[in-house]
């Protein structure tokens, strides 16, 4: 059903009263007199020229990630004799994690040192002897391969236990004591994303083959991506403003790195991944919870503005009309700059304080039937203007960063 202009609903509605009670029926009359006459509905209200702090963002979604993740294995072959830890304890750098049977790699060690023992035999004997050259360079390049040999067995021995190479918090664990492991290899990354890390939690289903992993639990990056036409705003260091999306506090942090391989995001459009340190306190925050990030590629404080509705443009002349002191309109030049959504920058005419006149706009809609188009009075960016430069503790950025604006 299509719905009637404000005045001509009212008027039914009238109608429709009338054949009920007559009392009714006036002041319904009187009330639609009301809203039809133009002389009772504004045309205009004021605003005052404040000045503000605005940012341009680049904004996307993305995902809290530990700044640094060990996936760890044996790189020995043998039986697991002790696993020494367990999912949520707290290791240090170098800390033992588990330990294989050492019989078989003692054995291999004693051998290559008899081997090494045998070929430096050979090369004493030979020299004493007055041997070739040709025979002294052979006996010397055993002896080297013996001592390469020892070397690899001693090492092995070494690790026939797994050690943690980060201090963090063990977040995963593949192993029970009895189960015979094959040689492999233990890896660690210090940025999760961008060197192919993954979500700890999920190591077994995705077949890293990581049998015990570590991560940081006091450090963290978020991973997110970028179109392409955002991709020459952003640099490294730039701030960034980042909410978990369960509804935890903001925490903050810096573009660390910014890839310029593009991958399909799914929809044919290209995107760039991009990688923020947090920085600051990090209370709330859990690697594989996901963020709405806002990336400030500028920034610009003690901004004069007003509502762009008050902003007049006619013949080549900009104007605003301020309230006088005495309540008279006075149409003034001024000179503008840029538009920050709703506000509109005023370089030079008039002053904060300065009240001006926004008009409001008159038209109705079918559906709506109310007045609209009215632009919120003041000096402020949406979403609120930000105090002393724009972050807590007067202008600076937790944790470091360059400010929009002043990029190096």
């Amino acid at each position: 059903m299509r719905l009637l202009p404000k005045s001509r609903r009212a008027r039914r509605a009238i109608v429709l009263l009338g054949t009920t009670a007559a009392a009714v029926a006036v002041a319904g009359a009187a009330w639609a007199v009301t809203q039809d006459d133009p002389a009772t509905t504004p045309s205009s209200t004021t605003a005052e020229a404040a000045v503000g702090t605005y940012q341009e963002t680049v904004t996307s979604t993305g995902t809290f990630q530990p700044a640094q993740t060990a996936e760890l294995s044996f790189a020995v072959s043998g039986e697991v004799l002790s696993v020494d830890v367990a999912e949520g304890d707290v290791v240090t750098a170098g800390q033992a994690l588990a330990t294989v049977g050492t019989a078989t790699l003692e054995a291999e060690l004693a051998a290559a040192e008899a081997t090494l023992d045998a070929a430096r035999e050979r090369l004493d004997s030979d020299t004493d002897a007055g041997a070739t050259d040709t025979q002294l360079a052979a006996d010397e390049a055993s002896v080297a391969a013996a001592e390469s040999r020892v070397a690899q067995a001693e090492e092995a021995l070494d690790n026939a236990t797994l050690r943690s190479t980060i201090a963090g918090t063990v977040a995963a664990v593949e192993l029970v004591v009895g189960d015979e492991v094959g040689g492999g290899s233990s890896g660690s990354s210090a940025d999760a994303g961008m060197t192919g890390g993954t979500d700890p939690s999920a190591s077994a289903s995705a077949g890293t083959g990581a049998q015990i992993t570590v991560i940081t639990t006091d450090a963290f990056v978020v991973e997110t991506s970028v179109g392409s036409a955002d991709l020459a705003r952003l640099q490294q260091g730039l701030q960034a403003e980042l909410t978990p999306s369960d509804g935890g506090e903001v925490v903050y942090g810096t573009v660390g790195s910014i890839g310029l391989v593009a991958s399909d995001s799914g929809s044919g459009t290209a995107t760039f991944p991009v990688e923020i340190a947090v920085t600051g306190p990090v209370e709330g925050v859990y690697a594989g919870g996901s963020a709405d990030v806002s990336i400030i590629v500028e920034q610009r404080a003690d901004v004069l503005t007003v509502p762009s509705a008050a902003v007049t443009t006619a013949d080549g002349a900009t104007t605003v009309t301020i309230v006088a002191d005495d309540g008279s309109h006075v149409e003034t030049p001024v000179e503008i700059g840029s538009s920050f959504g709703m506000q509109t920058e005023i370089v030079s005419g008039i002053e904060a304080g300065d009240e001006v006149v926004v008009p409001l706009a008159t038209g109705r809609g079918d559906g709506g039937g109310g007045d609209g188009g009215e632009q919120p009075p003041g000096g402020r960016f949406p979403g609120g203007e930000l105090p002393g430069g724009g972050f807590p503790g007067g202008g600076g950025f937790p944790g470091g960063g360059l400010q929009g604006g002043e990029q190096g």
